[in-house]
């Protein structure tokens, strides 16, 4: 079971609270095919969040110290079920063949999917970890290879099955590390911005993609107080573009030059033609009325937003209004010559905006991360100018974004449309971690199919077993934390400063390169914190045994630093930096 407060997406493109579906009313399946739901249970249970595993370290360093806002990992995938949910899994079967020095063989490694009982008496099938030894001769190699090729014609690349969250214990901790869930593209679309426009769904043109990339294009440098868009003077195609396609609605663009000319030019949209007095700038202009009527600037503020039927629309209009943005606040990220990908990167200070660049990204099977910029003042030509807190988001893909670039009409980030589309799900791992007693609601379809989360995660429907709370009866593993920083889940640990493997590879990286170690919370600072502690001299603090001290204090806890001269196999026990009692 589900969630209360889990959005899902209706057969029709909109999104409803799982809580509010009723029996009889269609959802969208994971092929962009509509289920009826047949029944709907609600119940008080345990939940597990099932978050997306990632390598952004939002509530580490000094930036999110200094800055709170800094500190959620904005937009990250998640899900909130039971513990007797079933989880559509995929498991990495790529054999590997490995070299064993100290017993002199050559190792191969595959997986295998066996059947296991639970400790509750049940039958679940989850894959295993085989091996076989060659020995480390000329012909025991030829054997190794021919034996690994094998098994890749027989496995394949990977495992699809089904498997409760309280099971996945069960797997062990390389398994775990190449086990991921998926979201999915959206081909389909509710076909509400061609409706407004033409009076029929699903009406893609010429106009109406022109219009949503005039959207995209406001949305990105466009002002909320009228139809007024900034546009990079030197970059003549796209000033060309939007004169072009403004005229196919009876747009006219106008911009005045300044006393001092400026690169950017301040392009005022106004409807229809003849003297100023007879054309119109906000008042019965088809553009601000679309701006208005369609929640593009919010009612309460007045702030930009991406309207949420924007991110169920056809996939051309997606297309066209995320290169509207891209062509107006983007800019395309240079990648290796022989690369096939595609990254994007997109700032923006507004939430609204960020939450639908993400959702439209990944409707069209797109990888999106957001990243934030503090606010700060800066001087640009004599002026200060205050920066507000800002999101980057960065979109990467490969035909799928190529595909998007192609309807960008800025000189700079154009791309020619590729010979085949290819829209794949995409995967990641993730991590599971306890909650609480929430409310909960289940649903049943009449497919055996998946339905779709807002976030495009792609879920199987509840069982009877899901009606019930269901005990966990097994204890989550794997999750071994590294001692100097949050992070769980590791693969693989180093040495610390005891000989332990108990650091992950960043921190051991710091350690070894700075050699500084809070004694009170085991932190090791960045080289920058070291040097700003160094630069506030040295405090009295009072140390883990209750002794007062006086040394370098740590950023993160106030606590005190130590410094180890030596470090590595050659380390000995006295602190060549002592920190002196007082």
């Amino acid at each position: 079971m589900i969630e209360e407060g889990t959005r899902i997406i209706m057969a029709d493109g909109q999104i409803k609270d799982i809580a509010d579906v009723t029996v009889n009313s269609y959802v969208m399946c994971e092929d962009g095919s509509s289920s009826r739901v047949t029944s709907v249970s609600k119940d008080v249970q345990t939940v597990y969040n099932v978050t997306q595993r990632t390598r952004h370290r939002a509530y580490e360093g000094e930036p999110g110290r200094i800055d709170p806002l800094r500190r959620q990992i904005y937009q990250r995938l998640e899900i909130n079920c039971t513990a007797t949910h079933r989880l559509n899994l995929r498991t990495l079967t790529k054999p590997t063949l490995e070299n064993s020095f100290k017993r002199n063989h050559y190792v191969v490694k595959w997986k295998r999917m066996h059947n296991v009982t639970t400790i509750d008496g049940r039958v679940i099938s989850i894959p295993k970890i085989h091996h076989k030894d060659f020995l480390m001769t000329p012909e025991g190699e030829v054997a190794a290879k021919l034996f690994l090729t094998q098994l890749q014609e027989e496995f394949g690349p990977q495992f699809n099955y089904n498997l409760e969250l309280r099971d996945i214990d069960y797997l062990s901790t390389q398994i775990c590390q190449t086990t991921m869930l998926h979201y999915t593209p959206l081909l389909t679309g509710n076909g509400i911005l061609s409706e407004f426009l033409t009076g029929q769904k699903h009406l893609i043109t010429p106009y109406t993609l022109s219009m949503a990339w005039l959207l995209g294009l406001w949305l990105g440098d466009g002002t909320t107080k009228k139809p007024e868009i900034s546009v990079d003077s030197i970059d003549t195609n796209l000033m060309h573009s939007l004169i072009q396609l403004g005229s196919l609605w009876g747009l006219d663009a106008v911009y005045k030059e300044c006393p001092v000319p400026l690169r950017a030019k301040h392009v005022r949209l106004y409807y229809g033609k003849g003297s100023p007095k007879e054309r119109k700038f906000r008042k019965d202009n088809i553009f601000w009325n679309i701006l208005l009527d369609l929640r593009f600037k919010r009612e309460d503020d007045g702030v930009k937003q991406i309207p949420e039927f924007m991110w169920t629309e056809d996939v051309e209009i997606r297309e066209a209004l995320l290169a509207g943005l891209i062509d107006s606040d983007g800019y395309v990220m240079k990648t290796t010559p022989n690369s096939d990908i595609f990254i994007v990167s997109i700032p923006t200070i507004y939430p609204s905006i960020m939450e639908g660049i993400v959702n439209i990204a990944r409707s069209l099977g797109m990888t999106a991360t957001v990243t934030t910029k503090s606010a700060k003042q800066n001087v640009i030509e004599n002026r200060q100018i205050q920066c507000k807190f800002a999101y980057e988001c960065t979109i990467s893909g490969k035909t799928s974004l190529q595909n998007v670039l192609s309807y960008c009409r800025s000189g700079l980030k154009h791309r020619e449309p590729p010979e085949e589309v290819i829209r794949n799900p995409v995967y990641f791992g993730f991590n599971i971690e306890p909650s609480s007693q929430k409310n909960t609601v289940g649903l049943a379809i009449e497919d055996n199919k998946q339905i779709l989360l807002e976030n495009k995660i792609c879920i199987p429907v509840c069982t009877k077993q899901c009606e019930k709370e269901q005990p966990k009866l097994t204890v989550t593993k794997n999750l071994k934390q590294c001692i100097a920083c949050p992070r769980k889940g590791v693969r693989y640990f180093y040495k610390d400063w005891t000989g332990d493997h108990r650091v992950c590879a960043r921190c051991h990286g710091r350690y070894k390169f700075s050699g500084h170690r809070c004694l009170n919370c085991k932190y090791v600072p960045e080289a920058r914190e070291v040097r700003k502690a160094v630069a506030k001299g040295p405090k009295a603090i009072v140390s883990p045994d209750g002794i007062v001290v006086r040394g370098l204090e740590c950023i993160r806890c106030s606590g005190i630093l130590v410094f180890d001269e030596i470090r590595g196999p050659k380390k000995i026990n006295a602190s060549p930096n002592p920190i002196m009692a007082i």
